[in-house]
């Protein structure tokens, strides 16, 4: 996965200071801040005399050492000396002032990382590169006499009271005063980022948080309750130094208050996350606010009419073929059974190349990484190829109609039922991603809410399914396919080729990115520090690849190809091309981090949220106002941050790298040349507008195929092989009945796509999990193992279902799909308490504070478990002498025409 929580810069750096001895009372401690300070050249502020200056103490650096020692991102040494980085014989952890390290052997030039903004900082504080610092002195006045050592009258008080509009910094700027900053931070006034051209308070656009639930959320750990106690005592109870000033300690975060760390007494509206939620990342970790998306609604204007006319030309394509159909309901099921290869090759494709594959995967792979969003592209192309290696014959010459018309043949009617129910729920949850996608696009382009966008998809596609059924969509996939295909190809030729595709060393990536690590299939450390959902991963290729063997759209073009050779090659082919196609197009999430993730210019992150294992590149250098003094950033890789642990993804990531076109778009800086480009290269990356346009058709074409297939199959398969067992349909009314029912479908699944609007790929592993668990196992057995009972088959498929409903409840779940790795971890509230900020940052003791969780989401695991007790059921009732239950519901169906009600002998394939 992608990292959960990252900083552009360290907050404060690992500071620390034992102050235990009398030395240290007095002009020892002094003595060795003074050492850290020598040759940190520094302006100082005019109020410096009053505060407390942070420098770390003696025995902090082996501590760190002995931390950073632990972990493979931590191994960094001095480049001259092959030393512990920052080692000095005082103890003092003192960094080099040239920024040079040598990380995982390898020399790293950091130097780079100035701090942009240094004019605006505290050049008291030279351990620390952040705009606002406000915190009293550690130490209790037996321990460090402040007034004695240094020569401060009444001591160091930190009393930023003095700090208003008047206050003149070092360069000559006044501060930004207002309540909301009194409100948010307790001080009247702050300095805003006058290098980057904003204030104090930043404005967030991302609304909801991706690495974190309301469960989640919640500090009631052990640890939690040991610092909610501590944080809130009072006079004795409170340990010696720190009776005044505390700040209780949250137990949830964000607090969902406006911005404010402290949280709004609602305990449940405090656990939602917000677009307030990174009003502090300026002031309180040092992160420059997000950049707003330069596009304007009125820019993308073209690109939405060419997406709205597409989805207009589609849908008079589905009328005029309406008047194709003629009334005849195999035109309408099965396209009239004499689709040739080349056009059962497209129409595979693109239900194979949704929008779960085309758009989905690219969300998953920006927010975690290449392998989350591949899984889906390479999930489907198996399930294509296994479809034509085992059933695409064998079920094309059975001629059916449905899918479940098979399990009636073999297992009889009551597995015909089952059957049905079953991969009508499935689809509707297919239908509900592909609404989802085609939703966010139209929504997106035309600036409206999301929810309109889905209502408009909804409805275009319906008109366009159900007017002509398989025979419009397979013909219209031919040319959704030829404008959908190529527009991936040359736009993901163009986009690799043009663009950054991947982030380089940065502050948030020390040792850089990559569009993709090999290690990332099998091992869930291979981001670390940040998980990696490698089982769920997993899961999802298998339950794709076996679970859409029971795909009705896949089945019903199958049963339309002129012949069973014609359908085994058109499936095998599709498989092939739509599964290159999606994994090809699954690198442009790398340039979409790169442009948009936690290194960019455009970063959220949650302020009040604290992380002991998200590593980044630490500032140690001085704030000089004078060009002439220190510059350099001495960063060294670090692990930890007291605040602003978890990012927030933009949901929107991808259609904005996609459109924005302007000269101003998509800032990019390779320090070092690791990203790709020559090193000190800063410049801007737009996306060609005519090819994201062409791109963004090619996902409307992929999720409208897949949906109108999905429309018609679920309308087949209502009509056919529920409704017809009333007694009230037949051949005659049975079209009627199946173009209606479609509407009831279209209105389910819409409602559906509305409760995860921006969920693109979730639907689809929804979808397919159903039928996985409950069909794949009966289905291998009707075709492969004669004589199979009908018993066997109709328990193996209601068994199956059975046990997948009820480990769903019984299995636990916190919604974030990490089981196992290391990293797999939850995030504590922010740090701000002077007690626990100590204990974190001048201690070096932040992993034992910040109260960081284990996960445990066991999904996927059910997905698995099903099929196999299904499988069990299966072999044993066929095998056990269990007599018959015969009847109606358990009795084989004979085959029956298409186009008469009367029954006929069939042939059954073995």
């Amino acid at each position: 996965m992608a990292p959960l929580g990252i900083r552009v810069v360290f907050s404060a750096a690992v500071l620390g200071s034992s102050a235990a001895t009398s030395e240290e009372k007095t002009g020892g401690l002094g003595q060795q801040w003074a050492k850290l300070y020598r040759g940190i050249a520094a302006t100082p502020w005019s109020d410096h005399h009053t505060r407390h200056k942070f420098r770390p103490g003696d025995g902090t650096a082996q501590k760190i050492q002995e931390y950073m020692a632990k972990r493979r991102l931590m191994d960094v040494t001095d480049p001259d000396t092959d030393k512990p980085y920052g080692s000095d014989p005082s103890g003092t952890y003192t960094p080099r002032m040239d920024g040079k390290a040598k990380m995982n052997g390898e020399l790293m030039d950091y130097g780079v990382f100035d701090c942009p903004w240094e004019k605006s900082l505290d050049p008291d504080y030279p351990a620390m590169c952040l705009p606002y610092q406000q915190i009293l002195s550690p130490f209790p006045d037996a321990v460090l006499p402040t007034a004695e050592v240094f020569k401060v009258p009444g001591g160091l008080v930190g009393d930023f009271a003095t700090r208003d509009a008047s206050f003149v910094m070092p360069d000559g700027s006044t501060m930004e005063c207002s309540d909301e900053i009194e409100r948010l931070t307790g001080a009247r006034c702050a300095a805003g980022n006058a290098a980057l051209g904003h204030g104090a308070i930043c404005e967030g656009f991302v609304e909801g948080c991706s690495f974190s639930k309301p469960g989640t959320r919640k500090c009631d750990s052990d640890k939690c309750k040991a610092w909610h106690k501590k944080t809130r005592c009072t006079g004795s109870e409170c340990t010696a130094g720190y009776e005044e000033a505390r700040v209780p300690y949250p137990e949830t975060y964000p607090g969902n208050n406006g911005g404010a760390f402290t949280p709004q007494s609602d305990a449940e509206e405090a656990s939602k996350c917000s677009k307030s939620d990174s009003a502090l990342q300026w002031l309180k970790c040092g992160i420059p606010c997000p950049v707003d998306f330069p596009m304007e609604v009125g820019d993308l204007v073209w690109q939405g009419v060419a997406v709205i006319g597409f989805m207009v030309i589609s849908l008079a394509i589905g009328v005029f073929t309406y008047f194709k159909v003629k009334g005849d309901s195999s035109n309408y099921f099965v396209a009239g059974r004499n689709l040739p290869t080349w056009i059962l090759v497209a129409t595979l494709g693109c239900q194979c190349l949704d929008a779960s594959t085309a758009l989905g995967n690219l969300d998953l792979a920006y927010k975690y990484h290449f392998w989350d969003g591949a899984a889906l592209p390479l999930g489907l192309a198996l399930s294509l190829i296994i479809m034509g290696v085992f059933f695409a014959k064998p079920m094309n010459d059975m001629n059916l109609l449905t899918l479940p018309d098979a399990f009636a043949r073999f297992y009889g009617e009551g597995a015909e039922v089952v059957c049905s129910l079953v991969t009508l729920i499935s689809f509707t949850f297919l239908l509900a991603g592909n609404l989802v996608g085609c939703g966010k696009i139209v929504s997106f382009l035309f600036g409206m809410d999301q929810y309109a966008g889905i209502m408009i998809s909804t409805f275009l596609i319906w008109v366009y399914a159900s007017s002509g059924g398989l025979l419009s969509v397979a013909y219209t996939d031919v040319v959704q396919g030829a404008i959908g295909w190529t527009g991936f190809i040359i736009a993901t030729a163009w986009i690799q080729n043009s663009m950054p595709n991947h982030a380089g060393v940065s502050a948030a990536y020390p040792v850089g990115d990559q569009t993709a690590y090999g290690e990332g299939v099998a091992d869930a450390d291979s981001y670390e520090p940040v998980p990696n959902a490698v089982f769920f991963n997993w899961v999802t290729v298998i339950v794709l690849a076996f679970g859409n063997c029971m795909a009705l759209d896949f089945h019903a073009r199958c049963f339309s190809a002129k012949n069973g050779n014609a359908a085994r090659m058109g499936c095998i082919i599709a498989g092939i091309v739509a599964g290159t196609i999606g994994i090809a197009n699954t690198f442009n999430a790398g340039t979409t981090r790169a442009l948009y993730g936690p290194s960019s210019p455009h970063a959220e992150f949650v302020a009040n949220s604290c992380s002991a294992h998200i590593t980044v590149i630490g500032c140690f250098g001085g704030a000089a106002a004078d060009p002439s003094l220190n510059k350099t950033c001495n960063a060294v890789p670090l692990p930890g941050v007291p605040t602003c642990g978890e990012w927030k993804p933009d949901p929107y990531a991808n259609l904005k790298m996609l459109t924005c076109s302007k000269p101003e778009c998509h800032f990019f800086a390779d320090f070092d040349g690791s990203g790709g480009y020559a090193a000190g290269t800063e410049d801007y990356f737009p996306m060609n507008a005519f090819l994201g346009g062409w791109y963004l058709l090619g996902i409307v074409a992929a999720s409208m195929s897949t949906a109108a297939g999905a429309i018609v199959a679920m309308g087949t398969v209502f009509s056919h092989n529920l409704l017809r067992k009333t007694g009230k349909i037949s051949e005659t009314n049975l079209l009627p009945f199946a173009r209606a029912s479609t509407l009831l479908f279209s209105i389910i699944a819409g409602l559906i796509a509305m409760t995860r609007p921006n969920e693109t790929g979730y639907f689809l592993i929804v979808a397919f999990d159903c039928v996985f668990a409950a069909g794949v196992v009966p289905l291998f057995a009707l075709v492969y193992w004669k004589g199979i009972k009908p018993e066997a088959g109709f328990l193996s498929l209601v068994v199956g279902a059975v046990v997948r409903i009820v480990l769903e409840f019984v299995l636990p779940k916190d919604g974030l799909l990490l089981w196992v790795g290391s990293f797999a971890l939850s995030f504590g509230p922010g740090i701000e308490d002077p007690e626990m900020f100590d204990e974190a940052i001048m201690f070096g003791k932040l992993a034992e504070v910040c109260p960081q969780e284990a996960l445990l989401d066991m999904t996927g695991l059910d997905s698995l478990v099903s099929p196999a007790v299904s499988l069990v059921v299966l072999v044993l009732v066929q095998l056990l002498p269990i007599k018959g239950w015969g009847g109606k519901w358990f009795t084989p169906v004979p085959q029956v025409d298409a186009h008469s009600d009367e029954k006929r002998e069939v042939v059954i394939v073995p």
